[in-house]
């Protein structure tokens, strides 16, 4: 579909957009992924071979990871959909306020949107590193051309206690470890899931929810979404930031 794709999807998220700028409003905080921990990140490269190599390359360096559920609060770990949101640093710096050349990427335990019924039951709410978390749609990569995304996990030792405890031991150990991965779709690049870089989970930060506001249009380091459902985001993520900030 391309363009026009796009332009539906932004006109679907533009009469949506309301309802999730309500929502928003009523629960002092994003209408989904309204709860969540941020963590200090360093992004490695495992992939060594062109063209892969210059897509790695430009992730290296800083990160700030946002592990977040999408419906429940307080703690609860009930049935839900996890998500990991990856903002790609260009500055040491943790603030929440992006940098020029800063690169946001979006992912949630679904592998696409119409099995978000099943994502419920799927996803292990009880630790966030025993999950893997996609991107949902198609991207444009700079040098890879079109896409899709993943974040893996390693399913490490078992931990026992409530999420953000096992999260905390898993960094406290050097264990806490998620790995990018991209799948070619273009003609004369393999068609399977490839490893491009691993993201450390560091250490726990405080920021401030209401100002850090993650964008999946973000794309300074060449990750660009595309289609459909990508623009129809777009629209429910102003939104429900506005919502956000009048309450």
């Amino acid at each position: 579909m391309g363009l026009l794709g796009e332009t539906v999807g932004q006109t679907v998220g533009a009469l949506l957009s309301p309802q999730f700028r309500a929502i928003s409003g009523l629960r002092h905080a994003r209408a989904v992924h309204a709860e969540g921990i941020c963590l200090q990140a360093e992004v490695v490269p495992v992939r060594t071979d062109p063209p892969f190599l210059s897509v790695a390359s430009r992730l290296a360096g800083p990160a700030l990871v946002r592990l977040s559920t999408a419906t429940w609060r307080g703690g609860r770990e009930w049935p839900d959909i996890l998500g990991a949101s990856i903002r790609f640093r260009r500055d040491t710096r943790l603030t929440e306020e992006a940098s020029p050349g800063d690169q946001d990427v979006l992912c949630a335990t679904l592998r696409h949107v119409w099995t978000l019924g099943p994502a419920f039951l799927t996803t292990r709410v009880h630790d966030w590193l025993q999950n893997d978390y996609y991107g949902l749609a198609p991207f444009t990569v700079r040098g890879l051309g079109k896409t899709k995304l993943r974040l893996t996990s390693q399913r490490g030792p078992r931990r026992f206690g409530s999420r953000v405890a096992r999260l905390r031991d898993a960094m406290h150990d050097g264990n806490a470890l998620l790995t990018f991965e991209v799948l070619p779709l273009e003609h004369g690049l393999p068609r399977t899931w490839t490893p491009l870089a691993d993201i450390f989970l560091r250490q726990e930060v405080v920021l401030d929810p209401a100002r850090l506001r993650f964008n999946p249009f973000r794309d300074g380091l060449g990750i660009r979404p595309r289609g459909f459902l990508h623009a129809m985001r777009l629209p429910v993520y102003r939104q429900s930031q506005k919502g956000r900030v009048e309450h």
